[in-house]
């Protein structure tokens, strides 16, 4: 009674007990480091492996892991036309920003990311809604089933003069919940498909990607060369491309393909370090240069013209 007078020894209560197997659990997770996956990934895992596709080109079609019906979805028409016309509104008061909208939208359309909806097929868009956010090129190399892009729908037009339309996105879109797992799942099945012809290419996708990060390297420039070559090649049996390669020895890049691009200049000028200041007309010439392209609303990736391509390189 002492001992316990003097606080050495308390007796537990309902919160004691909770606390100890709190700490019980977390010794558990740091040992056993094996995660168990939920019913709710289970599921989502055994979806894709059902549904995928792999087109003629090479290119992954899956569907959507819906949980429920999709006729409890309803008619969201009205809320998604509200929603547009509030984002017309804004878009008239800020040009530069509507040339921007345009731009995206005409992109996706030119890259066959998006198609028109036929007036007749209207009624099976149950769920629509105004596009909003930026795209990741990595969630856009995987397709949608035709059958699932009815729930990917939006409305656009380029100006209020023009007859609203209602477009579906045909491939995996950014913003959506299950648009990482299933563009990631995708390359790691690629990795399955391919590990024959491609092995080691299969084990650096699996080892050194962090969505569609690479972060990969050897013990020599050789070594260096070939991955970059190998990882490309099995990267396009999916349509995949990977770009913006970098490495701290530049002529391990020699033989690389890449043009300049707004994206590219910005990595440049990033890259330059003037303690003292002496370099300064230097670097103001280069962000002139980047901002003239900012004003020609280049998107980050594409190609420079070939006009400014001496000066971007």
């Amino acid at each position: 009674m002492a001992a316990e007078r003097s606080g050495l020894i308390c007796p537990k209560g309902p919160l004691d007990e909770r606390l100890d197997q709190l700490l019980r659990q977390f010794w558990e997770v740091e040992t056993d480091p094996i995660v168990k996956a939920s019913k709710e990934e289970l599921d989502c895992e055994s979806h894709f492996v059902k549904n995928f596709v792999r087109l003629e080109g090479g290119a992954f079609t899956v569907r959507l892991p819906i949980k429920h019906n999709n006729g409890l979805l309803g008619d969201s028409h009205s809320q998604a036309l509200r929603r547009f016309q509030s984002l017309e509104r804004k878009l008239f008061h800020q040009p530069e920003l509507r040339t921007q909208y345009s731009a995206f939208i005409k992109e996706y359309l030119n890259l066959g990311h998006m198609s028109l909806v036929p007036p007749e097929l209207h009624r099976d868009c149950k769920y629509i809604r105004p596009l909003t956010g930026d795209i990741c090129k990595m969630y856009r190399c995987v397709r949608m089933a035709s059958s699932d892009s009815f729930l990917q729908c939006i409305l656009w037009r380029d100006s209020p003069l023009e007859e609203l339309q209602t477009y579906k996105l045909d491939t995996v879109t950014y913003g959506t919940k299950p648009a990482s797992y299933l563009s990631v799942r995708a390359m790691y099945q690629l990795a399955k498909d391919e590990v024959e012809d491609f092995p080691v290419g299969s084990e650096i996708l699996l080892r050194d990607f962090y969505v569609d990060d690479l972060i990969s390297g050897g013990s020599s420039k050789e070594e260096v060369v070939g991955i970059l070559a190998l990882i490309s090649a099995f990267l396009s049996k999916g349509e995949f491309q990977l770009r913006q390669w970098w490495s701290n020895i530049s002529s391990v890049l020699a033989g690389s393909t890449s043009k300049p691009s707004r994206r590219s200049v910005l990595s440049s000028i990033a890259r330059l370090y003037d303690l003292l200041g002496l370099a300064g007309p230097v670097v103001t010439k280069a962000k002139i240069f980047l901002q003239k392209l900012c004003r020609e609303h280049h998107s980050w990736d594409e190609s420079l013209p070939q006009d400014k391509r001496s000066a971007g390189a």
